[in-house]
């Protein structure tokens, strides 16, 4: 799934996900569970408005954001 994420902007251009729109729907980021780094990549474990998981991942070379919902946390 690609989503459109709207980042807090900090020491790079996309430190923070703040919200993400999927699907034509808007929802609040609650929490960052979990933020790491992989070459050429940053991945958020974060928690949305109505309680479920997204793995975000923001491809640094392409700008590119992807999801993936996570069932079990």
């Amino acid at each position: 799934m690609t989503p459109k994420v709207i980042c807090e902007s900090g020491y790079s251009a996309c430190d923070r996900p703040k919200s993400i729109e999927m699907e034509g729907e808007q929802y609040e980021i609650l929490g960052i569970m979990r933020e790491w780094r992989e070459a050429g990549t940053k991945h958020y474990l974060v928690e949305i408005q109505d309680g479920r998981h997204f793995k975000l991942t923001f491809i640094e070379t392409t700008g590119e954001w992807k999801s993936l919902e996570i069932l079990d946390t």
